[in-house]
């Protein structure tokens, strides 16, 4: 057959690859990029035929295709005034408070992103960003502990000493002592707040279905969930926040000395339950104060909001593809019995929340026990009437991007964090270290995909 012949035939062939492109759906892509690559294979014979080109696309209305979402994206789907509000909120989340705008006299850092920055904002923190959490305790048990004298919450300023109003800029810790009783003091490491607005949409009924405060099924393992002024706790390392206002008031007021007024307080009750005490803020509807000289609230209504906004609409980690070691992993997490606290989804009004918690709390052994209480935890008949040797169950997704772990980054890595569980989680981590080095590799490469 002529040349000219053959490259007119193999044209024909472009133009109908061409159609099928235009009929594909978006779930089709796989098979659109192939099509292309022949397609393009078929274009160097028409040189020196006289033979005209028909460009080859997707045609004049193709259907967008779904964008990644990277770390630090919002929430796909927001409303336009969502998303200037998360625009907003992420400027103030990045912006350094100067003592003129009312950081301090007691303070930590002077943003929320000095915290938040591993590896991008919202993230968690390195091992030289840990804090100090510190009580005065009588001896009757942690839960009739109280803070250090002058500090408004049990979070240990780095900078300002208690009842000094003058702002410093010297890094001089406040002592940690009391002239009656010890002091208990634990370190802690930044969490990551990617995706955590998703649990406000978990109900209450979903957290405590889960719950098993007695060990009814004698498996060992016995979740159980916290509280706090008004409600369930869902957010923080004990679960001591129902909703994320709690969980923003309180660390711009121990971490960096930003006083405030209440957004919604009490009207912003997720899934309404009674509780008792939270982390540093008083009741949902009082106002945090301090005397550094700035006028109270230090950060408007307004701002206080957007704030509110960029941790709530933050997205959630995106997993990667499986590969065939991340499957077997993700069978072994399970038969390790892994899975029963990191259950690996929460059902919400707004779908499957894939995090790998059930955000209840869990014993974890006295090697991990730091004493301390935060709010009310359910009451149970064989733990006792504090959470001070208990954790939340850590949300897994994108795991492996957050380093330090636990929840003073004692473990530089997953592989000693999983060494690391006693409590209720001794038999997993015992048949977690008893599998061959392929086996847990495999386990690993399952949590690096999540």
């Amino acid at each position: 057959m002529p040349t000219d012949r053959v490259c007119a035939s193999l044209l024909d062939v472009r133009l109908r690859l061409a159609r099928e492109l235009d009929t594909l759906p978006p779930s089709g892509k796989p098979f659109r990029d192939s099509i292309v690559l022949i397609a393009l294979s078929l274009t160097a014979c028409q040189h020196g035929t006289g033979v005209t080109e028909t460009p080859i696309g997707p045609g004049p209305n193709p259907q967008p295709q779904p964008q990644a979402v990277e770390l630090g994206d919002p929430l796909p789907g927001l409303t336009p005034t969502e998303l200037a509000a998360f625009q907003r909120g992420r400027v103030l989340f990045e912006k350094r408070f100067k003592p003129s705008e009312g950081l301090g006299p007691l303070y930590n850092a002077s943003s929320c992103s000095s915290c938040h920055s591993q590896p991008t904002i919202g993230g968690s923190s390195e091992l030289y960003r840990n804090f100090y959490v510190a009580v005065v305790d009588p001896g009757i048990g942690p839960a009739f502990q109280f803070n250090l004298t002058g500090l408004p919450s049990v979070v240990v300023p780095a900078f300002g000493q208690p009842l000094q109003p003058a702002h410093r800029l010297d890094g001089i810790r406040a002592p940690m002592v009391n002239g009656f009783y010890p002091v208990i003091s634990s370190q802690r490491n930044s969490i990551p707040i990617f995706g955590v607005g998703l649990f406000e949409f978990i109900s209450n009924a979903t957290i405590q279905a889960n719950a098993d405060p007695n060990d009814s099924d004698s498996d060992g393992i016995s979740g159980r969930f916290n509280t706090d002024a008004v409600g369930v706790g869902r957010f923080g390392q004990k679960a001591q926040s129902n909703n994320i206002e709690f969980f923003t008031r309180a660390p711009l007021m121990n971490q960096m000395g930003i006083t405030s007024n209440p957004f919604l307080g009490a009207a912003g009750t997720v899934s309404l339950a009674p509780g008792v005490a939270p982390q540093g803020t008083g009741t949902p509807n009082a106002a945090t104060t301090d005397n550094d000289g700035v006028p109270d609230p230090e950060i408007t209504h307004n701002e206080l909001g957007d704030l509110i906004a960029f941790t709530r609409f933050l997205a959630p980690p995106e997993p990667l593809p499986f590969d065939e070691a991340a499957e077997r992993g993700e069978v072994l997490f399970d038969r390790l019995g892994c899975a029963k606290c990191h259950i690996p989804e929460l059902t919400s009004s707004r779908g499957p929340v894939r995090a790998y918690t059930d955000l209840l709390l869990h014993e974890m052994g006295p090697a991990l026990a730091d004493g301390i209480n935060f709010g009310t935890p359910q009451s149970s008949s064989i733990s006792p009437i504090h959470n001070g040797n208990e954790w939340r169950t850590s949300p897994l997704w994108g795991v492996s991007k957050f380093a330090p772990y636990l929840h003073d980054g004692r473990a530089a890595t997953l592989d000693e964090a999983i060494r690391m569980h006693g409590g209720e989680a001794s038999a997993s981590a015992e048949d977690y270290m008893a599998l061959t080095p392929t086996e847990r590799e495999d386990v690993l490469a399952f949590l690096r995909h999540l």
